[in-house]
């Protein structure tokens, strides 16, 4: 089911892209996990959520890379105290932005706080995904709405 996430996010990001085209105003990536970074996710009190995350990712094929952007980004959702729906939604968004994207730290978060309330608000991957686009690129929420009704696919 993740990994089908995954895949749904990055096939409405690409979607995104030859409809708006790739650019982004936050050129840059998100900073790529070190070994110490490792350390402190298991010294988080919020290792359980991380863990059992990042391990089923790795176990589904996706590379250890994206599974720890995946892991922390859901960690530290439910540690902000959002649902487990909302955790996960967003955790895929941020991973995409992150390792798909290429995205910086900020816009990476931007997109995916987009995606995630959208998806809540029951909207499809493909909306979600151009609506975070251009939240991320500075939109209003309402010319954002507007541009993914015309765009989404």
């Amino acid at each position: 089911m993740l990994k089908r996430l995954l895949m749904l996010m990055g096939a409405a990001e690409a979607a995104c892209w030859r409809a708006i085209g790739p650019e982004i105003s936050s050129p840059g990536t998100c900073e790529k996990p070190t070994p110490e970074d490792y350390e402190r996710a298991i010294d988080n009190p919020d290792y359980m959520d991380f863990g059992v995350v990042y391990t089923y990712a790795v176990l589904e094929g996706i590379s250890e890379e994206s599974a720890f952007v995946l892991g922390s980004a859901y960690a530290r959702m439910l540690a902000e105290g959002m649902s487990k729906a909302y955790a996960i939604v967003y955790a895929a968004a941020y991973s995409v932005a992150c390792t798909l994207i290429g995205a910086s730290e900020q816009w990476a978060r931007a997109y995916a706080q987009a995606c995630a309330h959208v998806i809540a608000a029951r909207e499809s991957v493909g909306f979600a995904a151009v609506y975070g686009h251009a939240i991320a690129e500075g939109a209003s929420p309402e010319d954002a709405r507007a541009f993914a009704r015309r765009y989404a696919v």
